[in-house]
């Protein structure tokens, strides 16, 4: 494969392939579509993939260097199942295949068309599915979607027929002529599939809700923003489409707790705050994982946040000298704090080697990360992905590597451009060692959400507890809580305490595991000391609790030592395999 770049007119501007195929003028009542991801194994070092670019964000980029304590997923292709559902042709949905499954299917499936999504490291591996599918049945249509499809002059790369950019429903629908203007129809799908901990399996009941896609911040290095155009569009418009969404994935899945999707959700404000009302008037009280910017936490505050929900809450820090608008001016010691305080872990990210990092400043910058005591933390490298402004003048002014392969350029190995404090080889052990250094200092990140689920509960109990004797209530129009005329019980609010008091109590049965396999003494202490203000505020384990702890522990000691032997144990993702007919709503 190619893996250089060429400038000629601009050429390396991703454009859609101007192919015309007879096969694409067929009757739409033959159309018959197959979506697909890349294929596995995933998490390898391979001729394909990289150890380091898996299915699993935490385990991969978020608790790496955690060992037993980090949580284990494997990431569904949300988008996928979007796409499906609001489409009006027949479709099948393959997700986290093997090449016998792909293969297999594609043989089998008499497909007059094939969507692949990808993102840039897994350019080799679409290569391979498209030679395939070229080879096999030359008359099938390939498309291409996904991040990667800003990857210059893709089609050399790539056999394809169709490069999809943007949003890719609208794209979908105006390739087959539909209605691109008709109501979506958000899928019911899980945020992640075989999850476990300790080797435990969990028995997950969490949803995904997709608000919209892109972000209008446009930072220079964002590929989300920029494959989007620095726009942002939304498949659930208004709160109330949110709701329904949510109550819609109960009903049908038993699905309470969501990942909301959107790349900064309480930047809109009225969306927002028409969840909460929505969930009000009906009395349910769903909890969420979700983005967010720190400007847009302080506009909103922290006790909407509470009200409305959310439990983890992911903040770009970036970087101390706070050279990014979203954190400017905010003290991100104290947001971070009160919102733990309050119950919601914080997930912070950070970016290494920026252009004004050197051996010295990359430290500060670390240091300050580690100082700024979230729960979780993303270490992240700089690096000039396809389609963003950053490529573009990385790429012009000749530092990018051009013959580094591009399924090592996934941000969590080493930079593909150089820098001038730094040399390749050194990048990947500067960011290894940050993970290493904020697991020490904080010790496992189960642990630290652990902490900060019992004191939410503690908090928010003993507010509520004030705000009656004080005759306070909500104002939805201020967003906080005031002395009105004729003080009402705030019921919605005991059914979100008992929401917190839930999340607390699911970590309880980890604690003594947590504290068998402490990194330090220090996080002994911490976890000695959690288990004591478990104690306190719930009182002695129940016998269910009783018996988890002791499986835990069980199953826990045989997972560290298949660990201890091995290293991280990569357990593949089953394959999922679902299929949408065509409606004559579509």
């Amino acid at each position: 494969m190619n893996n250089t770049i060429s400038l000629k007119s601009n050429s390396w501007i991703p454009q859609k392939v101007n192919k015309i195929h007879s096969k694409n003028n067929r009757k739409k009542s033959r159309i018959k579509l197959l979506l697909t991801c890349v294929f596995k194994p995933y998490g390898v070092t391979d001729e394909y993939g990289d150890a380091l670019c898996s299915m699993e964000l935490l385990n991969n980029q978020i608790t790496r260097e955690q060992g037993i304590h980090s949580p284990r997923s494997n990431n569904l292709s949300f988008g996928l199942y979007l796409l499906a559902e609001n489409i009006g042709v027949p479709v099948t949905v393959l997700d986290f295949p093997s090449w016998k499954n792909f293969t297999h299917e594609v043989d089998s499936g008499n497909y007059t068309h094939i969507g692949i999504t990808f993102i840039a490291s897994n350019v080799t591996k679409t290569q391979r599915m498209a030679n395939y599918i070229r080879r096999n049945t030359p008359e099938t249509t390939i498309i291409l979607g996904g991040h990667g499809t800003a990857i210059p002059d893709l089609e050399k790369i790539v056999d394809c027929d169709e490069i999809c950019h943007g949003e890719g429903v609208t794209w979908l629908r105006n390739y087959f002529k539909e209605n691109i203007n008709r109501p979506i129809i958000h899928p019911v799908v899980g945020a992640a599939i075989k999850a476990s901990i300790y080797g435990v399996p969990l028995m997950n009941k969490d949803g995904v809700i997709i608000p919209g896609v892109g972000c209008q911040n446009g930072c220079r290095f964002c590929s989300t923003s920029h494959k989007f155009n620095k726009k942002y569009t939304a498949f659930l418009s208004t709160g109330s489409d949110i709701y329904k969404a949510c109550n819609k994935s109960e009903k049908k899945a038993g699905y309470t707790h969501f990942g909301l999707m959107d790349e900064n959700f309480c930047k809109n404000e009225i969306q927002a705050r028409q969840l909460l009302v929505e969930m009000e008037k009906e009395q349910k009280a769903y909890t969420f994982n979700t983005f967010s910017s720190a400007e847009a936490v302080t506009q909103m505050g922290v006790d909407f946040l509470v009200r409305v929900g959310v439990n983890l809450i992911w903040i770009g820090a970036e970087s101390k000298t706070n050279i990014f608008e979203k954190t400017k001016g905010i003290d991100l010691h104290s947001l971070i704090a009160d919102l733990q305080k309050h119950g919601i872990s914080v997930l912070t990210s950070t970016i290494l080697f920026l252009e004004h990092h050197n051996k010295k400043t990359i430290e500060d910058d670390i240091n300050w990360a580690i100082s700024l005591e979230s729960d979780l933390h993303q270490f992240m490298q700089f690096g000039p992905v396809p389609g963003t402004p950053l490529f573009t003048d990385y790429f012009a002014k000749g530092k990018l590597i051009n013959d580094f392969p591009w399924q090592h350029r996934h941000g969590q190995g080493t930079i593909w451009f150089k820098h001038p404090s730094f040399t390749l080889p050194e990048t990947s052990v500067y960011l290894k060692n940050a993970f290493i250094k904020k697991y020490h200092a904080h010790g496992p990140g189960v642990l630290n959400m652990a902490h900060t689920a019992i004191r939410g509960y503690l908090t928010v109990k003993k507010e509520m507890e004030d705000r009656k004797t004080l005759g306070l209530t909500w104002d939805p129009k201020t967003l906080r809580y005031t002395r009105q005329t004729g003080y009402q019980s705030d019921h919605f609010m005991k059914l979100r305490l008992e929401s917190i008091r839930k999340n607390a109590l699911k970590f309880r049965p980890l604690l003594h595991t947590i504290l068998k396999y402490a990194p330090n003494k220090q996080s002994a202490l911490k976890s000695r000391t959690i288990i004591e203000l478990f104690n306190k505020t719930f009182g002695p384990a129940s016998i269910k609790d009783r018996i988890m702890d002791i499986m835990v522990k069980i199953i826990s000691f045989w997972e560290n030592r298949r660990f201890q032997k091995n290293g991280v144990i990569m357990r593949q993702p089953s394959l999922i395999r679902e299929m949408y007919r065509c409606h004559q709503n579509k």
